[in-house]
């Protein structure tokens, strides 16, 4: 995550640091007052990336920094994202064509070999595919029966029907999720015993977009209102106080309170 920097446009580090001194804020009030640990700060103001997680961490740090000091939060995330996240997804080779040129290699049949060569490779081809197409049904013998940090599990639930009549998704289908503040709210999101969003503070109009995960849970720990859209139409979640939601394939319902901890 370290891009050669751009030539143009804002100075991020050199703005948080200038308007928190503008202000006579210091870094341990600011942490108080934004929960973001010192050390995040610290390294926003150098620029330090590489101390700070993921991407999703990054903006949402930026967007309640910058809020909390007067400044365009939202604009400091999209510059992030446009000096330092763009260069490395344009880098990345996607993952669907390798595993498709990959099943596409396992089920040629090699034109070079002899006859007796040919019926092994072909033999061995499908038993491979056999195993693949097993697991995909099945879900492998490693497959947990019970849902990971504390989503429910609706794989057996009711008659196989979702809520329209139609036939129910398995939920183990990988989804994208967009998460939209419709306030200043603190939020965690949450898979796999991973937090994504880490219980931070979104400003209203903030957005992060999460892909490739099954299952998702979604906390609002002071309560508040975000919209969330899981590909089938947004959702609005509201809640008076602490309130918890799972996102999957077959939509987004509410939950046991899962918090305070996220994940």
């Amino acid at each position: 995550m370290s891009p050669d920097r751009a030539t143009h446009g804002i100075e991020i580090g050199a703005a948080l640091k200038d308007a928190r001194r503008r202000v006579g804020m210091d870094v341990k009030e600011a942490e108080e007052r934004t929960k973001i640990r010192a050390k995040y700060l610290r390294a926003l103001e150098a620029e330090d990336w590489e101390v700070l997680p993921a991407p999703a961490y990054v903006r949402g740090f930026l967007r309640t920094y910058g809020a909390l000091l007067g400044l365009d939060g939202e604009m400091l995330a999209d510059e992030f994202r446009r000096r330092y996240e763009a260069p490395a997804a344009a880098a990345s080779p996607a993952s669907e064509p390798l595993l498709s040129g990959r099943r596409r290699t396992n089920g040629s049949r090699g034109g070079s070999g002899g006859p007796s060569r040919g019926v092994l490779i072909a033999a061995v081809a499908a038993v491979i595919v056999a195993l693949l197409i097993a697991l995909s049904v099945l879900g492998g013998d490693d497959e947990p029966t019970k849902a990971p940090d504390g989503l429910r599990d609706v794989s057996g639930k009711g008659d196989g029907k979702d809520g329209k009549g139609g036939k129910e998704k398995d939920p183990r289908e990988p989804i994208d999720i967009e998460l939209v503040a419709l306030g200043t709210v603190q939020v965690c999101v949450a898979t796999k015993g991973e937090a994504l969003i880490d219980g931070q503070v979104l400003a209203e109009g903030a957005t992060e977009s999460f892909s490739g995960e099954r299952r998702y849970r979604i906390d609002l720990p002071s309560g508040g209102e975000v919209r969330v859209d899981t590909g089938e139409g947004p959702e609005k979640l509201s809640a008076d106080g602490e309130a918890s939601w799972e996102a999957n394939s077959n939509g987004i319902s509410e939950i046991d309170y899962a918090g305070p901890d996220c994940p």
